[in-house]
């Protein structure tokens, strides 16, 4: 069976991740691209040999043309395209944060369970090699009981303070705490399980310029500190900020420490050559060691250059698109989906509402945003 994809959205991103891993796949025909304006639809379309390229959403979502949509737009527009991919028949692979709300994500991954579709939601640093490796040694015991998970991703494209609709709270419904919180608290959940309690505080330290047609906005968060802790007992605490300087090729780190009864891992990634697990067994003198990531999970990857790593997990390796792919030529589940979506913007919409009233922890058990899902 081919799968018939469209995408809507024609920004870098769709360009760079969702159009060559589709290209790539034996099994997914590219059938169409939907931006608003044309030029760039039809430039795209012209480069990665797509036949349709379209500004009409509505009219692009036609179940004869197409089996499953990506969804890559700006948040406040995820909730009505996905609605009504959905409604059509449709598969949906839809960026995160999947919503601006929870009450909307809840929404959409409810119509999704109704009508039997294989969603996907791309949170990609799940699949790369270090945070795999990581997931392993914790389902091997390796650190025995989890007592406390420290994650911090820095990055600084906020730092130019010019206007970008990430930090458009209509457009985005928050700032790094969506952007790239929803990253981290979808990670640690994988990692840790279900989360219980949450908090969080939030900066914002650049001042950012009106929207481009001069009119004013509220400006969300650059930089945030998310503390949870786990129905395991143990605590975590995830800092977001895109208001770093790291001097790297991307200007980006990711960092991992996780202590248990048993043993710590370390886990770095610094998005230019060095992507690496540290480990030590509880009670074992000296610092913690490498541990070479087994070459499984690297597969084909490249290990050199991290960007050529993440290249090729999701385009050469398959991972999280070729997934998706596979699923519905299967007729599989496929994970993580909107449910998963749902629940993580469960989370985002608490520690919002923590962040508002300094830092208090709320009860990530308790049904105050209605009955969240626990995927």
């Amino acid at each position: 069976m081919t799968v018939r994809v469209g995408v809507i959205g024609t920004s870098w991103w769709a360009d760079s991740m969702y159009l060559p891993a589709l290209t790539a796949h034996p099994d997914a025909e590219l059938v169409g691209i939907c931006g608003r304006r044309a030029a760039t639809a039809q430039a795209l379309a012209k480069q990665w040999a797509i036949p349709w390229a379209s500004t009409d959403s509505d009219n692009f979502l036609d179940p004869q043309r197409l089996d499953a949509v990506v969804i890559a737009t700006s948040n406040d527009s995820h909730e009505a395209l996905t609605l009504t991919a959905l409604d059509r028949g449709l598969h949906v692979l839809c960026e995160k944060p999947i919503a601006t709300t929870f009450d909307a994500a809840q929404r959409m991954a409810t119509r999704a369970a109704e009508k039997g579709a294989i969603t996907l939601v791309p949170f990609t640093y799940r699949y790369m090699p270090t945070n795999q490796y990581v997931k392993r040694l914790i389902d091997d015991g390796f650190v025995g009981r989890a007592f406390h998970l420290n994650m911090r991703y820095f990055t600084g494209f906020a730092r130019t303070g010019e206007y970008n609709w990430r930090f458009d709270t209509e457009l985005a419904g928050s700032g790094v705490v969506g952007d790239l919180g929803s990253h981290w608290l979808h990670v640690a959940r994988w990692l840790l399980g279900e989360v219980a309690e949450i908090g969080c505080i939030t900066s914002r330290f650049v001042e950012r310029e009106s929207r481009p047609d001069g009119t004013d906005y509220d400006r969300s968060e650059d930089s945030a500190q998310i503390t949870v802790r786990f129905e395991n007992g143990a605590y975590g605490s995830l800092q977001v900020s895109a208001a770093c300087w790291e001097g790297t090729d991307f200007n980006q780190t990711h960092h991992l420490d996780l202590h248990g009864s048993d043993g710590t891992i370390y886990a770095y990634n610094d998005w230019s050559t060095v992507q690496e697990v540290r480990g030590v067994r509880a009670n074992v003198p000296g610092p913690a060691a490498i541990m070479p990531i087994p070459d499984e999970i690297w597969g084909r990857a490249r290990r050199n250059r991290v960007h050529d790593t993440y290249r090729d997990v999701f385009r050469g390796g398959g991972a999280m698109i070729g997934d998706w792919v596979d699923a519905i030529r299967d007729e599989v589940a496929c994970s993580p989906d909107l449910s998963e979506g749902a629940r993580v913007q469960f989370l985002l919409d608490l520690a919002l509402q923590s962040a508002a009233s300094d830092g208090r922890l709320l009860n990530a058990r308790a049904q105050s945003l209605r009955d969240a899902p626990l995927s």
